[in-house]
């Protein structure tokens, strides 16, 4: 089952977390490095507030984004975040796959209910 989750590390524990998830695999060129049941999108620092010109406050946790092919490991549940679907990334026609995740965790949302008015 494929699920879309959004983190926030702090850049220690995603060194850590990420070497759970990487596989190194042979190719005609040598060695890469990939990942294993997932695709994952490092989005790196985010701005959280801007001025006319310049980002002027910066988060200080690692935003990184997964697209997981099989069951979300454990580990990486306690760095979960949620911001109003979808966020500054999206995996290219999977926004139904966050929203799912982000109702199941907040159902009474505007995001999450339909109004038939």
């Amino acid at each position: 089952m494929k699920a879309f989750r959004k983190y926030e590390f702090i850049p220690s524990e995603w060194e850590t977390l990420k070497k759970t998830i990487e596989v190194t695999v042979k190719t005609p060129e040598g060695e890469t490095t990939t990942w294993k049941d997932c695709a994952v999108v490092e989005l790196g620092f985010i701005c959280l507030e801007w001025n006319e010109q310049e980002c002027i406050k910066q988060s200080d946790k690692w935003a990184v984004d997964i697209m997981w092919y099989n069951e979300i490991p454990s580990a990486f549940t306690p760095f979960e975040v949620w911001p109003n679907p979808v966020g500054i990334h999206t995996f290219a026609g999977d926004d139904s796959l966050y929203l799912d995740g982000y109702c199941a965790k907040y159902p009474d949302s505007p995001y999450c209910t339909i109004s038939y008015e």
